[in-house]
């Protein structure tokens, strides 16, 4: 598969990102609304959480100050840049090599899968969310970009001078992929306006 679209890797991009991501006080309220949704969605006392797309480890970081949830945590990313800051500014976190298109897990392996600011940067979701489905046990929360234009809007930004695919999907695509992914497990599908102006799908399974 050409991965001509992922270019997180481009020399300066994941440290200008960072800056990015930490100077704004909308993309830090962010954050913490995510992890605020996590901890209230999640029962279990001490879940094993797998994050797609960790990133540099903000989100990481809002749960880690959480009730410790992170004990049982593991990220991953397919960008070695960002994974490089995540472990350097958090030690004590999980932070692996991944691709989310193939997971490297058992089917159901973790009680919940995340997946933030993700899935509007890169093509055919399908097999992406098709693989966080499979290796969630209990819930699955990601998060979109919505469109009221059409199932699948497609345009892109630049980001220090190096161009990123930004993706806008309708509610009722999404809403098919999911039904169609896990089928007979769906227990309930919550979905949640953000603040961002994005929104999160929280994805309920049956054991």
């Amino acid at each position: 598969m050409g991965r001509d679209w992922e270019n997180w890797d481009v020399s300066g991009v994941a440290s200008e990102i960072q800056t990015i991501w930490l100077s704004s006080d909308e993309e830090n309220a962010h954050r913490k609304q995510l992890a605020d949704l996590v901890c209230g969605r999640i029962s279990t006392s001490d879940p094993s959480i797998l994050e797609v797309g960790c990133g540099t480890g903000l989100v990481y970081e809002q749960l880690a100050a959480r009730h410790n949830i992170v004990t049982n945590y593991i990220g991953v990313d397919s960008s070695l840049k960002m994974l490089e800051i995540a472990r350097r500014n958090f030690p004590r976190g999980q932070f692996v090599y991944g691709d989310g298109y193939e997971l490297v897990f058992r089917d159901q392996e973790f009680d919940a899968v995340l997946c933030f600011e993700v899935l509007g940067h890169i093509p055919r979701i399908k097999t992406f969310l098709n693989e966080m489905l499979r290796v969630a046990g209990k819930t699955c929360i990601f998060t979109t970009w919505p469109s009221d234009r059409g199932d699948i809007v497609e345009d892109y930004e630049t980001i220090d001078g190096t161009r990123f695919l930004y993706r806008r999907y309708s509610e009722s695509y999404i809403q098919q992929l999911i039904h169609v992914a896990v089928r007979e497990k769906l227990d309930d599908i919550e979905l949640i306006r953000l603040s961002s102006g994005g929104q999160a799908y929280v994805v309920t399974l049956r054991p």
